[in-house]
């Protein structure tokens, strides 16, 4: 994983230890999507990323977030535009709870700001309950 695209992931992941879904919901392209074993869910404007993260954010909070960490995965630079990148992931959670582990792959491609996640698959990740 290359120096930038890690930074993209650190900040990716300290919105998340914000529980700032809009902020979370910024690193996304418009359009873009999320698959997970439910099937393949399309956004294609920003605010229902947003509602996505926002809900997810709180859903999180409800199950005992305390903190998020990943280690990268396997890499692939394709040009100058477009990557993939397995991220593992790792929350902690409070009172004495099991932290999550899980993995997740992100199609990324660069925005004319900065890196964006394309496509995101869930391929590990256990269904909460809301």
């Amino acid at each position: 994983m290359t120096a930038e695209i890690r930074a993209f992931f650190e900040k990716y992941c300290a919105a998340f230890n914000q529980l700032d879904g809009e902020a979370v919901a910024q690193l996304y392209a418009v359009p873009s999507g999320i698959a997970d074993d439910t099937g393949y869910t399309h956004w294609s404007t920003f605010e229902p990323i947003c509602e996505n993260m926002v809900a997810l954010c709180g859903l999180y909070r409800k199950n005992g977030y305390a903190t998020a960490s990943f280690e990268p995965g396997a890499f692939i630079q394709q040009g100058d535009h477009f990557a993939v990148a397995d991220v593992q992931w790792r929350i902690e959670r409070t009172g004495g709870q099991e932290p999550w582990r899980f993995g997740t792959t992100y199609n990324l491609m660069r925005s004319p700001r900065d890196w964006r996640i394309l496509v995101c698959t869930a391929y590990c990740e256990k269904r909460l309950k809301a």
